[in-house]
């Protein structure tokens, strides 16, 4: 039995090919399938429109892994959310249709939204210990609530 499967071309042809080269060390090892995928997926400048439950079926990982893979790859700058399902891939690795475009959206970034630069690995444990400061800290909130105690209200009544 013969299947016939159409061909589609990606919209652009250009892109650099070196996000592997900046990804920081201590990545969850999730993180490379993730961003290869977005890699495979995304529209000319970097658009990747499909959900965490999706790539998580589409690469056969679970989808906290995919949700703590997108975090790292966001700490790092490489990727951040647009809003559901919406991804945006940096331009310093994002795929266009001329290198011209590449260039221009390169030259349009904030230069701290940019990872190639020496102290790159620093402000990606930086990202990661504000993130785990602040996780701390919303515990130590939920801790310092009194609990309801239900008993007693209804004993009261």
């Amino acid at each position: 039995m013969t299947i016939a499967v159409e061909h589609v071309a990606p919209e652009y042809v250009w892109t650099a090919n070196n996000a592997l080269v900046f990804t920081p060390r201590g990545m969850p090892p999730a993180a490379y399938p993730v961003l290869l995928h977005l890699l495979g997926r995304q529209e000319p400048g970097g658009r990747c429109l499909v959900t965490q439950g999706a790539i998580a079926a589409e690469i056969g990982i679970t989808r906290s892994k995919v949700t703590r893979a997108l975090q790292h790859l966001a700490f790092a700058g490489m990727v951040w959310k647009e809003g559901n399902g919406a991804y945006r891939l940096s331009p310093l690795i994002a795929g266009f249709r001329t290198p011209v475009e590449q260039l221009r959206a390169i030259e349009a970034m904030d230069d701290e939204s940019r990872f190639d630069h020496a102290d790159f690995q620093e402000r990606y444990e930086a990202q990661i210990a504000q993130y785990e400061l602040e996780k701390q800290q919303k515990a130590a909130q939920r801790k310092a609530v009194e609990p309801i105690d239900l008993a007693a209200r209804r004993r009261s009544r």
